[in-house]
């Protein structure tokens, strides 16, 4: 029952250990982008982790293909970030902070012109905190190490491309895959529908790569990818699961191989335990999960959150555009950003209380 149902099963120790002894690294064009989104000791960590398996790395060529041409996406993605947080900023405060201040004009105590006083300086010290960050971003525009440094470590082990006609099988094939919701890749049937089948198709024509590659090879293959939809990942409750079944059940079909599928953090955790990445640092695997799990947080809300000791609720909340703000910062960066926001909303919520009544100020 088992070999009909494998994709329900965990791999086996002997699957786990053949596919890291023996097998193939291959990446999705996600995980390489991302790299674009980390801060620099993290970026230089997984690169240079990467380096000492070079050997054993494999990228298809549709991954490969994607990779480049939504750099530059990603690359004024990460740019673009610290403007439109600070209009975030703004907008928030306006949405929210000056409309519960008009509500309140005629408030017989309340201080309101403080106030304002108080919300301006706040947002002017976001405003010059944010221009002092940018001026450290890197310039990948200009001076990209990082494409090079990529494309060293893939040099001689990208797949090959499809001809036209097996492309156009894919697409066929794709077309029905999609209609019954069989993955990968039909959740990207809406965003993609207006950019070509080449893209709308991306993902299986990545999976339909690796089990070629497989097949040719007869190696087992490990695959890295940070997408997080569910034509990838079996998701319940919000709650990532495993690999899609079917997924694994077609591999195993075609190949008569289990193949094995990480998301980036996951992947350089298990290669440090298994001793084959043991220069890996723990910060670096802390970011890259923080980063992953912040992409997994879709259509939710950027929070700040505080100490519970000051308030049971949010005291405000920023909705995200889709570039998701806040994780293009590194966490430094965003920890100060942080400790200006609550020190600054502490001191107007403290005024608001000295102002309205002799109740005790926040600490």
């Amino acid at each position: 029952m088992k070999k009909e149902f494998i994709g329900f099963y965990n791999p086996t120790q002997e699957e786990t250990d053949s596919s890291w002894n023996e097998g193939v690294f291959c990446f999705d064009a996600n995980s390489i982008l991302n790299l674009y989104r980390y801060s620099e000791s993290t970026r230089n960590d997984f690169v240079n982790a990467l380096r000492s398996i070079k050997n054993r790395l494999f990228i298809p060529y549709q991954a490969a293909f994607e990779f480049h041409r939504n750099r530059l996406g990603v690359i004024n993605g990460t740019k673009s970030a610290y403007k439109e947080l600070e209009e975030s900023y703004k907008k928030c405060f306006q949405e929210n902070i000056e409309k519960q201040l008009d509500r309140f004009k005629k408030h017989p105590a309340l201080k309101l012109n403080s106030l304002e006083k108080l919300n301006n300086e706040f947002l002017s010290k976001i405003s010059k905190e944010l221009e002092k960050q940018q001026k450290t971003h890197p310039d990948f525009e200009s001076d990209d190490s990082l494409l090079y440094a990529i494309t060293d470590l893939f040099q001689n082990c990208i797949g090959k491309d499809f001809q036209k006609p097996e492309l156009k099988k894919i697409y066929d094939e794709g077309k029905e895959r999609y209609a019954e919701k069989i993955p990968p890749g039909y959740m990207d049937m809406e965003d993609k529908k207006s950019k070509g089948e080449r893209n709308i198709y991306g993902d299986l024509i990545i999976w339909k790569e690796l089990i070629e590659y497989t097949k040719r090879e007869k190696k087992p293959i490990i695959f890295v990818t940070d997408d997080r939809k569910e034509d990838w990942w079996t998701i319940e409750k919000g709650k990532t699961i495993r690999p899609r079944e079917e997924l694994i059940k077609e591999f195993y079909n075609s190949t008569g191989i289990r193949i094995l599928i990480y998301n980036a953090d996951s992947f350089l955790h298990f290669a440090k335990e298994k001793n084959l990445l043991p220069e890996i640092t723990d910060k670096t695997l802390e970011e890259i999960k923080e980063i992953r799990v912040s992409d997994e947080k879709t259509n939710s809300k950027l929070e700040f959150d505080f100490p519970q000791r000051y308030t049971k609720s949010k005291i405000f909340r920023i909705s995200p555009n889709k570039n998701s703000l806040e994780r293009l910062l590194n966490e430094d960066d965003r920890k100060r950003l942080h400790d200006l926001v609550a020190t600054d909303v502490y001191k107007i919520i403290n005024e608001n209380l000295k102002s309205s009544s002799n109740k005790p100020t926040i600490e």
